[in-house]
């Protein structure tokens, strides 16, 4: 029995070595002093377990710091570069102590391990970090750190757009007021009538709209049999396409988009699901240029092979303001197969109600079908009565009046009633496919990777000597 005592304090200090953060003593880098390709994203906030919302930036934007009080917050997200093993990831507290726990690192799965890969990054690790903040008053940062094989700290704050730290406050003195709520409006109230609908039917229209720039991306091509373009992805990795919506010409008039009004984008597509089960719209407008994470919406696919249609709801987005200008659109989030990708139509509408019922006659047609908007019925005036008028009355007999028309009446024939619009609310489930689910926010997984593209999450590190 006396010799399992030094074998079991063995053990307990191995266990302890791994089951609470360590400190570390070397100094802490910037994120932009690192030299090689580095990508570090997050997808989420949790404080005391529970997501504080599924986009971390929009989050922040709106309260200005997470609140407390709590014991416990965490943040989770992924990690790759081109040259060095990850080690460890962990947090500093202003500017104090850094804090280090190998086990922040947690299970990868493969389509950011194949994301990574695609972007040129050997290295990749997902992590959680859990920041105790049970003792810590009053308003505080915290950074969030990564930790290389070759001991150096780097803080993940990539730049202002992708700020993977925020600040703290133990009594949530220091945090916005809770927005107010959107109140829902009733959907019979609601303007149904479609926006513009690009209807990729024919080649000539939209050469030009397919001509921006692309990355994993063989070719985009009009298919005369199957009525409309392919997108054709021959490798793996982040496929993306800029969609030159500034080049359309809609029925004579430049294309213009009010994001005010129209808040819903819907595609027509068919898809291969081995290559991908989500794709993202990265959007531009006059009052939010460039394209960044804090202006992408993700959506979900449906796993099937059919023809579907995917809703994107742009208006979720905050930054969905102003008059739309191109915008970029990722077929994949991850691209895991070669696959041709069947673009049929993009339309925008006020609500998702009526693109549901959009893309349900187009499920059910086979053909695009532009509505026209029933006139809402009027009332038929009612007439005033005419006034009798008064007898003169003459002291001589004249002669009488030559005949004349009646006089025509004021009441305005009853117009015809107007046709009564399909019932809207019928249910639209089955033909959707069982999720139209939509992910707002931060990239997860390979979606990240898009921010590599746009330049946000890339810096260059030197080598140690």
């Amino acid at each position: 029995m006396k010799k399992l005592v030094p074998v079991l304090l063995a053990v307990s200090l191995l266990v302890s070595m791994f089951a609470f953060p360590v400190s570390a003593d070397s100094s802490v880098s910037e994120f932009g002093d690192f030299g090689s390709l580095l990508i570090v994203l997050w997808d989420s906030i949790a404080v005391d377990g529970s997501n504080v919302g599924s986009d971390p930036v929009t989050y922040l934007e709106d309260f200005g710091a997470v609140g407390g009080p709590a014991s416990k917050l965490s943040i989770r997200g992924w990690a790759a570069n081109a040259s060095l093993e990850i080690k460890a990831f962990g947090y500093m507290i202003d500017d104090g102590e850094p804090v280090l726990n190998p086990e922040f690192m947690v299970n990868t799965d493969n389509a950011v391990i194949d994301a990574a890969r695609g972007a040129g990054c050997e290295y990749v690790s997902r992590y959680q970090v859990d920041v105790d903040v049970s003792a810590i008053e009053g308003n505080h940062t915290i950074d969030f750190l990564i930790q290389f094989e070759d001991d150096t700290i780097y803080k993940m704050t990539t730049n202002t757009g992708i700020p993977v730290s925020f600040d703290y406050s133990a009594d949530g003195s220091a945090v916005n007021a809770t927005p107010e709520p959107t109140a829902t409006p009733d959907p019979e109230s609601l303007d149904n009538a479609p926006g513009p609908i690009l209807r990729f039917n024919n080649e000539d229209d939209y050469a030009g709209f397919f001509g921006g720039q692309k990355n994993t991306i063989e070719d985009v091509y009009y298919d005369s049999e199957k009525n409309c373009y392919i997108i054709s992805m021959g490798a793996v990795g982040d496929p993306f396409m800029v969609l030159m919506f500034s080049t359309l010409d809609i029925d004579g008039d430049v294309f213009e988009l009010d994001t005010e009004k129209y808040k819903i984008l819907q595609i027509g597509v068919r898809i291969d699901p081995a290559a991908g089960d989500r794709g993202q719209f990265y959007f531009q407008t006059d009052e939010n240029p460039g394209y960044d994470e804090a202006k992408d919406v993700i959506f979900n696919y449906h796993d099937t092979t059919d023809l579907q249609y995917v809703n994107v709801n742009l208006g979720a987005n905050k930054k969905w303001t102003g008059m739309m200008a191109d915008s970029r659109l990722d077929p994949y989030g991850g691209c895991k197969v070669p696959n041709d990708f069947e673009l049929y139509y993009m339309a925008f509408f006020t609500n998702e109600k009526a693109a549901n019922e959009f893309g349900d006659k187009w499920l059910a047609d086979g053909e695009i079908t532009i509505p026209t908007a029933a006139p809402t019925p009027t009332k038929a005036p009612t007439a005033e009565p005419t006034a009798t008028p008064e007898a003169t009355p003459t002291e001589v007999p004249t002669e009488a009046p030559k005949a004349t028309d009646e006089p025509k009446s004021d009441v305005t024939d009853k117009p015809a009633e107007n046709t009564t619009p399909a019932d809207q609310n019928k249910d639209n489930t089955d033909k959707k496919g069982p999720n139209a689910g939509l992910i707002i926010g931060i990239v997860v997984g390979v979606a990240a990777l898009a921010a590599i593209i746009a330049g946000v999450a890339i810096s260059a590190k030197k080598k140690k000597k």
